[in-house]
């Protein structure tokens, strides 16, 4: 529904403080943790300086966080409370806004039952939506589920700003499909009576679902009204509303991740403390220092990574004063302008993040991860010890990216349930990425990845070939480079080089890019990170290679590989007999014989059948999202 008034106004009306000190999370419950550590003052500042008229704060089952802003000129209370369906034990979050204390005592009591909060909700006149409806917290959501939420509420969250598009999209897509007779039809499987007098036009909102106060107001609500917060939310109950501003992705999600993080080990550390206590607290501390409130943040980061990465400023290396240039750039110019960080929006601030954050990054894994990959290098036994504990500190600092791309994606399967039961629409097109470290050679393999490649353009079916060198990151002819993190020489018992390609440089491209499927041709670095990306994003993955398995230790490793692909192509019959009695369930091995042309392969990633009388293999599932235009992974600099 899009609004058309002259006058309107703008609330984030999805948002939390360090009021959601009871986490939902057995993770952040067992650590003792807060689901946000944001000042509620600070969500105030930050959704003022980005245009807000009205601001609330929605913390989980608790008024707290909007009653310490409640002094200020246009507030109003709200609470975001966790809820089920009786039916199937599905746990959904409904977001109340404008309510009181003695409104929320009574929801508070009702809310063990989605169907008993409703009513409650409604009898007390309290304006409600139903928040991220398609994210699936309990692993229990089905069409049943959904259907159900589409009859309890004419206010849903189309646009919440921590989920991605491909989850708020899809909501959006439903909504927009319903028709009186369709929600008869629902109304008629479920047994549930739906609300209001017209039931098929959904109202959508828009919140940021922030919990750092970074990224307040990333995702808003626009709603005309008479200048009051009573009149904008009148507004949403009648469904004048719409929702504005950006889908989320999962490296907002990860800085959201990162901050109630930080604030965790700041507190088990002791970081505040001038003079750290003895034991092993100590040294771990010694590579962070002192980190108080009265010391100025870039001050405190610059000094951390002087600690921990020296090497970076060794011997007039000049990545350590390129870093600081970048930090001072996308960050610095921001914390000196009258706003601070507040004074761009919240995509713009999570891209300058990110860009910083992965700079150092793959600065730090590229200086240390070196000496301990390539023999070639001699180093003591405390600077390999130095450098293994800098690369492993690194990867451990990066696991919120990892488990924000996991939670990002984790719905897939689902999502395309709910688009063929609501949308009767089969997957999209696929866009496959195949990853391989001899493009660049003349062998079998990278002549059938070429004619494969070739083939797919001939096809119209979107498909990326990528490798890993030590050449800057780009394209090198037909495939897209990501420039390695470490790099070793061929030993002496094996033909290939070692290649470790940028784990989170790849992720984010496969993620931003919106690939539905992997192939691989390698089993090394390359092929190994491929694994992990698919993994991560839930993707489906295969792997065809064209030699037989090795009589040597690689065997092992090989075969443990080949385990991990949900279908593998063997060189031969022999080679796939081998895989079987090995352990590898018959029905993911298929045999791809060397003469097999580019139609056949692609007729095994998902795309359009070859020829008849054209030999193929059968292959992976369809994919299972759109395949937009790629965009370019930043270029190292």
């Amino acid at each position: 529904m899009t609004v058309d008034h002259a006058v309107t106004y703008r609330a984030d009306l999805h948002v939390h403080s360090r009021c959601s000190d009871n986490p939902t999370h057995a993770g952040i419950r067992a650590m003792r943790g807060r689901e946000s550590y944001a000042e509620p003052l600070d969500v105030y500042a930050a959704a003022r300086s980005r245009g807000m008229d009205f601001v609330t704060i929605t913390d989980h089952n608790t008024l707290n966080g909007s009653l310490a802003i409640a002094h200020l000129p246009g507030t109003f209370l709200s609470t975001e409370f966790d809820t089920w369906f009786p039916e199937d034990g599905t746990r959904v979050h409904v977001v109340a806004l404008g309510l009181d204390e003695r409104a929320f005592a009574e929801a508070e009591r009702a809310r063990a039952s989605i169907h008993d909060l409703v009513a409650c909700l409604r009898e007390a006149g309290v304006v409600h939506y139903l928040a991220h409806p398609l994210f699936d917290m309990t692993g229990s959501l089905t069409a049943d589920t959904v259907e159900r939420m589409l009859l309890l509420f004419n206010v849903l969250e189309g646009r919440n700003g921590a989920r991605v598009n491909r989850c708020n999209g899809l909501l959006r897509d439903i909504v927009a499909t319903l028709t009186p007779e369709k929600i008869a039809d629902m109304a008629a499987r479920q047994g549930i009576e739906p609300y209001g007098e017209t039931p098929w036009r959904k109202a959508l909102v828009g919140g940021s679902d922030d919990h750092s106060s970074l990224f307040v107001a990333g995702a808003y609500t626009v709603a005309p009204g008479d200048g009051t917060a009573q009149g904008l939310l009148a507004a949403v109950a009648r469904g004048d509303c719409e929702p504005v501003g950006a889908d989320g992705d999962a490296r907002l999600l990860a800085h959201s991740i990162y901050t109630p993080a930080f604030w965790k080990l700041r507190e088990i550390l002791r970081l505040d403390e001038p003079v750290p206590r003895q034991g092993p607290l100590k040294l771990i501390r010694k590579g962070f220092g002192r980190i108080g409130r009265d010391v100025p943040v870039l001050e405190k980061t610059v000094r951390g990574v002087r600690s921990i990465a020296p090497g970076l400023y060794r011997d007039g290396d000049g990545r350590g004063p390129a870093w600081e240039e970048l930090l001072e750039r996308e960050i610095g110019s921001l914390l000196a302008a009258p706003d601070g960080i507040y004074g761009v929006d919240g995509r713009e601030l999570n891209r300058r993040i990110f860009a910083v954050a992965q700079r150092l990054a793959d600065d730090v894994i590229n200086l240390h991860l070196q000496p301990l990959i390539d023999p070639s290098i001699h180093v003591g036994r405390k600077r390999w010890l130095q450098s293994a504990f800098a690369v492993g500190m690194v990867h451990f600092l990066q696991l919120p990216y990892f488990i924000a791309w996991s939670l990002q994606s984790r719905d897939r399967a689902s999502q395309e349930r709910l688009r063929r039961h609501f949308l009767a629409a089969g997957p999209p097109g696929p866009k496959i990425a195949v990853f391989t470290d001899t493009f660049d050679e003349v062998n079998g393999v990278s002549v059938s990845i070429r004619r494969l490649a070739e083939t797919a353009v001939e096809r119209g079916v979107a498909l990326e070939v990528m490798t890993s060198t030590t050449a800057p990151t780009g394209m090198r002819g037909d495939a897209l480079n990501f420039q390695a993190n470490g790099w070793r020489p061929p030993a002496l018992d094996s033909a290939r080089a070692l290649v470790v390609p940028p784990i989170v440089d790849v992720l984010d491209y496969l993620e931003e890019n919106d690939f539905t499927a992997i192939h691989v041709s390698t089993v090394s670095g390359t092929g190994l990170v491929a694994l992990l990306a698919a993994k991560l994003l839930h993707l489906p993955i295969t792997g065809a290679f064209r030699a037989d398995l090795p009589r040597s230790a690689e065997r092992r490793y090989i075969t443990w590989f080949c385990s991990m692909l949900d279908e593998v192509f063997a060189p031969s019959r022999a080679a796939a007999r081998d895989l079987v009695a090995r352990g590898l369930d018959p029905r993911r091995v298929r045999v791809l014989p060397v003469s097999a042309d580019g139609d056949a392969i692609l007729a095994s990633l998902g795309g359009p059948s070859p020829a008849p009388g054209r030999r193929h293999s059968r292959g992976i599932k369809h994919a299972l999202s759109p395949s937009p235009k790629s965009r370019m992974p930043a270029r190292r600099v």
